[in-house]
């Protein structure tokens, strides 16, 4: 008995009506099922290339629009870039300036572009951002090389202030020990007798030198250090009277004479405008004075040479 070539399909109602049957050939109902796996399958490929293409344009969406914040922030470093080079431009200046008000030599070129990095340089890039983006990574790159070079350049001057501030510094401190202000605290103060190496001596009626001048001002006036120093001597001594004397370094000396108190002693350490003593008529002194003098390794100068500007006379 050969097999039936057909499916018999019932189909039973709930309602309790008749049945209904239907014949099927067995190749007809296979060709349609395999019809409708195909169908089913090329719906399924369809859909999973629509959906992957949607997904990939929002992913460049995406790329784009970092892309965009990218290429802004690099045009902001570059903005940045170019004012900070600007500011060192300026400060280059005032470095230059500086220097020479320092006493020091100007900064070489050759060693000015030694310390910014030299001609050329190569732009760090990231291998796969250079072949996503080639253009963009060199601007990149060159971004951050320039920036280098600027920080390279901002730490030489910050050495060459700094090597120029501490040569101030030390000039100022020698500044301050040269013997240089009016040595009398007196709006009323004059110099009554002036360095000369042939005065006639007030009291031995003898032409000899004045290795000073002479300043006069009320007793008790204030006489301060003309520059810092040390005191060497602190008392009487021949003409001189009450005597204080300072040595001030670098081969400069100051003296301090005819006083009528003494307020330092040997070995006190006195900065420029420290009080030593009082105007007084000690020595050989004709009325109230400060014989005041100069010595440059033990020579003794025109202290006048040395006031600054606006002293008293």
């Amino acid at each position: 008995m050969s097999k039936p070539s057909y499916w018999t399909i019932q189909i039973l109602p709930g309602g309790g009506g008749r049945a209904r049957s239907y014949r099927v050939e067995k190749r007809r109902a296979k060709a349609v099922g395999i019809a409708a796996a195909v169908l089913l399958m090329m719906a399924s490929a369809f859909v999973a290339t629509v959906l992957g293409r949607q997904d990939a344009a929002e992913q460049l969406a995406r790329y784009r629009a970092e892309n965009r914040q990218l290429i802004a922030s690099l045009q902001a470093m570059e903005r940045r870039s170019g004012e900070f080079s600007q500011a060192l431009d300026d400060l280059s200046a005032r470095e230059q300036r500086f220097r020479l008000v320092a006493g020091l030599p100007l900064l070489d070129p050759d060693v000015y572009s030694v310390g910014v990095g030299g001609p050329g340089g190569v732009s760090p890039t990231n291998d796969e951002f250079f072949e996503v983006a080639p253009d963009l990574a060199r601007e990149a790159g060159d971004v951050v090389v320039d920036i280098e070079q600027l920080l390279r350049r901002a730490d030489l001057l910050g050495s060459s202030l700094t090597e120029a501030a501490d040569s101030i510094g030390t000039q100022r401190e020698r500044y301050q020990r040269i013997p240089s202000i009016w040595p009398v605290v007196s709006e009323d103060s004059w110099i009554s007798s002036g360095f000369s190496h042939n005065r006639l001596h007030p009291l031995l009626g003898l032409r000899r030198p004045h290795t000073g001048v002479d300043i006069s001002a009320d007793f008790g006036t204030p006489v301060i250090a003309a520059g810092a120093g040390r005191v060497t001597f602190a008392g009487s001594r021949g003409e001189y009277g009450r005597l204080v004397e300072i040595d001030h370094g670098d081969g400069y000396a100051s003296r301090y004479a005819h006083l009528g108190r003494i307020a330092v002693r040997v070995g006190t350490r006195v900065r420029r405008g420290d009080t030593l003593g009082e105007v007084g008529v000690s020595g050989t002194a004709t009325g109230p004075n400060l014989h005041y003098e100069v010595l440059i390794d033990g020579r003794a100068v025109n202290p006048v040479g040395y006031f600054l500007d606006g002293y008293r006379r």
